[in-house]
């Protein structure tokens, strides 16, 4: 009696061990699956985020105008002593130089990304000129009046060369390559910042 009362609590016991494991683990499925359900949308916004800022942090400086250029410098000057200049000690000398203006983004981590429903938002800092550039192999000394009491030195060059940076600079953002810049830095990020399958869309805005 007491081997056959023995198996019938064992019986009941392990259905209701069964039933347990099953309240059990069907409470873990149901959170789980609710916790899918409420943290999806959130997850997604901050992989797209991050995947977006990843992309701009790795291209760092963005260039995407550029302003081609020959300029010519003219500089003469003479000894002074105090404001008056002393007599025959002008010197003067014209040079022309090509260079190249660059103008666009200097740093894309300053951008800032932010998600709005299926699309993530972008906003660049403005576009600047990042750097001009001479090409030292196209300098030409078109013309020179040296003076034995004032020559022309390496130093009276170089100031020239800064001078003619300065003038390229002007120029270029005369001719707009600043305008130009922007607009390309829109169709370039546009198009890299994509997503590879259509999960978001990417807009751009300027801060």
């Amino acid at each position: 009696m007491k081997d056959i009362f023995k198996g019938v609590a064992i019986k009941i016991l392990s259905i209701i061990l069964v039933v347990a494991l099953l309240c059990g683990g069907g409470y873990l499925l149901y959170n789980h699956f609710v916790d899918n359900i409420l943290n999806k949308s959130e997850h997604e916004t901050i992989t797209n985020v991050e995947v977006v800022k990843e992309k701009l942090e790795a291209t760092a400086e963005l260039n995407t105008g550029s302003y081609l250029c020959t300029d010519v410098l003219t500089k003469s000057d003479s000894k002074k002593f105090k404001d008056w200049e002393i007599p025959f000690t002008e010197k003067s000398f014209i040079i022309s130089y090509d260079g190249t203006v660059k103008a666009g983004i200097k740093d894309l981590t300053k951008a800032e990304v932010v998600e709005s429903g299926d699309t993530i938002i972008v906003k660049l800092p403005e576009v600047e000129i990042t750097g001009a550039d001479i090409d030292n192999d196209s300098f030409q000394k078109l013309d020179e009046s040296n003076n034995i009491f004032n020559p022309i030195s390496v130093e009276d060059l170089n100031d020239a060369q800064k001078e003619l940076k300065d003038k390229m600079i002007d120029r270029a953002v005369e001719k707009g390559v600043l305008d130009i810049a922007k607009s390309n830095a829109e169709t370039v990020l546009g198009g890299m910042l994509a997503s590879p399958t259509g999960e978001y869309e990417v807009k751009i805005e300027w801060q």
